[in-house]
């Protein structure tokens, strides 16, 4: 039971309680092996978002004193050999002034769990946004590539694009047919942009919507847009590497996105 374990343990376990609240995959006293050898972790976060994982090692200090500065420089060592992308030492007690000067201008936080809690949600949500704005990007250079086919080859692929194609009505293969699920990847880049600039709400439009939805917090937003931009990433595979006799572009959308879709248009009077 953890009421019987020492207390610097109990404290391992409820910074790692934290992390996972905040999305990370976490593990406490992992070895983890780095250049010049293994290393007894206190807790290891794991958080994967776009395609893209970061990797934070955790130190925790379940201590009655202020954390010293040669600690501090131990365990910034400890994250340089592992090729951690972050370090978080938690103290509840703080850190000396040495200690603080020898975290600045590093990869490391110095930080408690209240501190930590209140602190980093918009910050993960800023890991998030970087993470889709490269996977939106790269999705609209591989649409926009095919125009530079030989026109055989684009025909070829115009063909075999059943994704959205606006409100005209256009119809698959239609040469301009994919003009329309360009536009809602910038449009998913341009609501990151004002989500990212704490300008709520802000106005997403889902592959087949006319109108907008407002999104108000980052947890819905980064779940539609991931989601949607996971639909895109498919719509393009299929494309390239057709795969069956699929006839709807929403047959390689999520259950999960239709289901979530569905509830939102729901009339609210229903």
């Amino acid at each position: 039971m953890t009421a019987n374990r020492p207390e610097w343990q109990r404290y391992q376990l409820e910074v790692a309680a934290t992390l996972s609240q905040l999305g990370f995959t976490t593990e406490v006293e992992e070895k983890v092996t780095g250049v010049r050898g293994e290393h007894d972790i206190d807790v290891t976060a794991r958080v994967t978002s776009a395609g893209i994982t970061q990797v934070w090692v955790v130190e925790c200090k379940k201590w009655k004193r202020a954390v010293p500065k040669e600690r501090i420089l131990t365990f910034y060592a400890i994250v340089t050999d592992v090729g951690a992308d972050r370090g978080l030492v938690f103290a509840e007690n703080g850190f000396q002034a040495g200690a603080v000067r020898a975290a600045r201008n590093t990869n490391l936080t110095l930080t408690s769990l209240v501190d930590f809690s209140q602190n980093t949600a918009d910050e993960l949500a800023t890991i998030k946004v970087r993470g889709l704005q490269e996977r939106i990007t790269v999705l609209e250079n591989k649409f926009r590539s095919i125009w530079d086919l030989t026109p055989e080859e684009r025909d070829k692929r115009i063909a075999q694009y059943i994704g959205p194609s606006g409100f005209l009505d256009l119809p698959a293969g239609h040469s301009t047919a994919t003009s329309h699920l360009l536009a809602c990847l910038s449009q998913m880049k341009e609501a990151l942009n004002f989500a990212s600039f704490n300008r709520w709400p802000v106005f997403y439009w889902a592959l087949d919507d006319e109108y907008p939805i407002s999104v108000n917090s980052w947890p819905g937003l980064l779940c539609i847009t991931e989601e949607t931009v996971a639909t895109c990433e498919r719509i393009y595979d299929q494309m390239v590497f057709p795969q069956g006799q699929l006839k709807d572009w929403r047959e390689l959308q999520s259950q999960e996105m239709t289901e979530l879709l569905t509830k939102i248009r729901q009339p609210k009077d229903e």
